[in-house]
């Protein structure tokens, strides 16, 4: 996997930062987009290239992937992981929180796999990996357009991939279920809440961003080239229940 190329959105963080430090480890070539990089040493001792930038704003996402095909040739592969999530009862969402989920996890998911493809469909194809949820697949309270914005990305992606094939495009989901990141700090400081959630995994732990960066890794690699279209799920064996 030596000098191949990743940007991986959302990486300064959580999930994204656990994927681009494995990614690195295995010697790629990895770029990282996040809205905020006031910590930026972990990057800079992995030698992970971070670029400030809102996945939401479509120009600049493709520039970012133009600049990288120009100085390395090509990408090889673009991880959507970016994402935001919310905790508001359903009939309390208003529009403007309603707008900032659906932009950040289904629009930008899908603006940045159309200039990837746009960029990459006469240099022989690519790979696309789409972070989505367990939530995407089951439903739970207050996370009703979380969870939907996550069940269209698993839908986008199988029809992607069905679409693009023959461009020579792998297009795959990832779905995490509940990780050990900043995203779900609310529920380990209520006791109770998180014995309840341990309860129902099979595993009786939370998942790590490491978890979810090793299927990436296999994902990205060689030895998926017969993978596409499909969601799998890293997730402790809850929906397994």
């Amino acid at each position: 996997m030596a000098q191949k190329t990743v940007l991986i959105t959302g990486a300064t963080r959580g999930i994204g930062k656990g994927i681009a430090v494995a990614f690195a480890d295995a010697g790629w070539i990895v770029y990282g987009t996040g809205r905020n990089l006031s910590d930026t040493a972990w990057a800079a001792e992995k030698k992970v290239i971070l670029k400030q930038a809102d996945v939401a704003d479509q120009p600049t996402m493709a520039a970012i992937m133009q600049e990288i095909k120009d100085k390395h040739g090509r990408l090889d592969c673009l991880i959507n992981n970016a994402g935001v999530a919310s905790n508001t009862p359903a009939s309390g969402l208003g529009d403007e929180e309603i707008s900032k989920i659906i932009d950040t996890n289904f629009r930008a998911v899908f603006t940045c796999c159309q200039s990837y493809y746009k960029m990459q469909r006469k240099s022989g194809g690519g790979n696309i990996i789409n972070i989505s949820s367990v939530l995407g697949l089951v439903g739970t309270s207050l996370a009703s357009v979380y969870s939907g914005t996550k069940g269209a990305v698993i839908s986008m992606t199988k029809a992607l991939a069905i679409e693009w094939a023959g461009s020579g495009f792998r297009v795959n989901a990832i779905c995490p279920g509940f990780i050990d990141t900043d995203m779900t700090e609310m529920i380990k400081k209520r006791e109770s809440l998180m014995q309840k959630m341990l309860d129902y995994i099979p595993l009786k732990r939370l998942g790590t961003p490491e978890d979810i960066a090793a299927p990436a890794l296999m994902l990205a690699s060689e030895g998926a080239a017969y993978i596409t279209g499909q969601a799998i799920v890293v997730d402790g064996g809850l929906t397994a229940m």
